[in-house]
């Protein structure tokens, strides 16, 4: 009895730290009406071969295992990898989704996370109508062409096995096939292995966005023809943001829903959209199954864009270099550029997220926004092209989705053993570590009388008044620091 009292208990602080990690409920969403960009892709995940065979026709296959070519975090989590389900979501996490899985948020499988860009029973099949005359290659009055691609196969009433579309011309209504037919026919359903999922990345290193993008698919439990689905789910490196873009979408009589949104490790952790009416105004789902509607009337517009991102920290630092501050002006000489970093505060205190932002020269001050920290508590470091580095007093607590300030100005016990200097009645971070290896010594000395001498002006790092001159008072701040020995402080 007791070791089943330990094992239950081992569950409930299993349970207690998964959904502690739980985050996509604070994701923040946007929409948006943008641009639908079709990609070619770099990698072809898989294209229907077939009408009526699973898995060639892309009915219910999960592909795992596909590359993401940076690490993304997701639920405060970094992967490289995910999984993508022809029923419109991908997953993240070792374990991959059953292949007939339609509703990927309400879903109790066991994965750590899921993007939904429209789930339902999906297939990789595009249908429509057209007439037909015995021995002729030529199909007539095509109903649709939402799903037509020429070079795939064509399957229908006397039509030919293996028959492939050779070309197609809208204007003109009509399907130009590999074959003849070997009966006539008018208006008969015709069957298009049209589908196909692509990969493909964008962006220079930093900055990628890998984009997954599912192309004429359609809801398998229908009968009708020309409804087809397009749209693309993309990952940003840089943000952790998550956007899902709707192509050209098309819808015959019978509507179809399917759940769109967000799924963190738990299927109580979710974060989705829904709408019956207008999808320019969906709203938050209250549940985990909610789903948005399609039909002839309502349906996403190309380049519709929904967007999660995770709870940024923001935190306003306020901070000045030493030899920048005027006393004349009480103003800093030029706006530079300051990188923070926000530490873990215990041993070997790890950099958990950085961010740049340029101070004010009039408030001293910079907007820093962290797209990957978590709220915690954090120690503040920052750096500036020739200061010595200088970290926060202690760990300052933050909160997802918040904002928070932090001065170093108003007093030496902001900084990290007190390392700053005193310029009139603000307090500074050091100038003069030009070399930037932590300390101020005889080689910044000489790189900056070097500088002076060869009368070097512009934004360099041997500026450190930042008045675009290497000029004698750049060299006193820094000979000074450097006989003071002055260097960095750090827990």
């Amino acid at each position: 009895m007791k070791k089943l009292i330990s094992i239950f208990s081992l569950f409930l602080f299993f349970s207690f730290i998964v959904n502690s990690q739980a985050q996509v409920s604070s994701y923040i969403f946007s929409q948006y009406p943008g641009t639908y960009t079709e990609i070619s892709g770099d990698t072809v995940v898989a294209f229907s071969t077939s009408t009526i065979t699973n898995p060639m026709d892309l009915d219910d296959v999960t592909y795992p295992s596909n590359r993401i070519p940076f690490t993304f975090k997701y639920n405060g989590v970094p992967y490289t990898n995910c999984a993508i389900n022809t029923n419109g979501f991908i997953t993240f996490g070792t374990t991959p989704p059953v292949a007939a899985n339609y509703g990927s948020i309400s879903a109790t499988e066991v994965y750590d996370g899921a993007v939904s860009g429209f789930g339902i029973d999906l297939i990789g099949i595009f249908g429509t109508n057209a007439d037909r005359v015995s021995g002729s290659a030529v199909l007539s009055n095509v109903v649709s062409f939402a799903g037509i691609v020429a070079g795939r196969l064509i399957t229908g009433t006397g039509i030919p096995a293996s028959a492939t579309i050779l070309s197609f011309n809208q204007s003109a209504g009509t399907i130009t096939m590999s074959a003849g037919a070997t009966s006539t026919g008018v208006n008969e359903i015709i069957q298009i292995a049209a589908a196909s999922i692509v990969r493909g990345t964008q962006g220079a290193a930093g900055n990628k966005v890998h984009i997954i993008q599912f192309k004429n698919f359609r809801r398998n439990t229908t009968t009708g023809t020309v409804d087809n689905l397009n749209f693309q789910i993309k990952l940003y490196e840089a943000t952790g943001k998550i956007e899902v873009v709707y192509g050209k979408v098309f819808e015959g009589p019978i509507p179809v829903f399917g759940q769109v949104g967000l799924r963190g490790i738990l299927p109580t952790d979710f974060n989705n959209r829904t709408t019956a009416s207008n999808w320019l105004t969906t709203t938050a789902g209250a549940t985990n199954d909610v789903q948005c509607m399609i039909s002839s009337s309502v349906y996403p517009g190309s380049g519709l864009t929904f967007v999660w991102g995770p709870p940024h920290i923001n935190v306003n630092i306020t901070v000045i270099p030493e030899g920048f501050y005027n006393l004349s002006t009480l103003r800093l000489n030029m706006r530079d550029t300051v990188t923070a970093y926000l530490r873990n505060t215990t041993t070997p205190f790890a950099k958990a997220d950085s961010a740049k932002a340029v101070i004010d020269s009039v408030t001293f001050t910079g907007a820093f926004t962290f797209n990957n920290a978590s709220s915690g508590t954090y120690y503040i470091e920052v750096k500036h092209r020739n200061s010595i580095e200088t970290w926060s007093k202690s760990g300052v607590s933050f909160s997802s989705g918040s904002s928070a300030n932090y001065d170093f100005t108003t007093a030496a016990v902001k900084a990290f053993g007190n390392n700053m200097v005193l310029v009139g009645t603000k307090y500074c971070i050091y100038s003069g570590d030009v070399i930037r290896e932590g300390s101020v010594n005889l080689s910044d000395v000489l790189l900056v009388y070097n500088a002076g001498l060869n009368f070097v002006m512009g934004y360099t790092v041997t500026d450190v008044t930042g008045d675009n001159s290497t000029n004698l008072e750049d060299l006193l701040i820094t000979y000074n620091n450097s006989a003071d020995f002055v260097s960095k402080i750090t827990p």
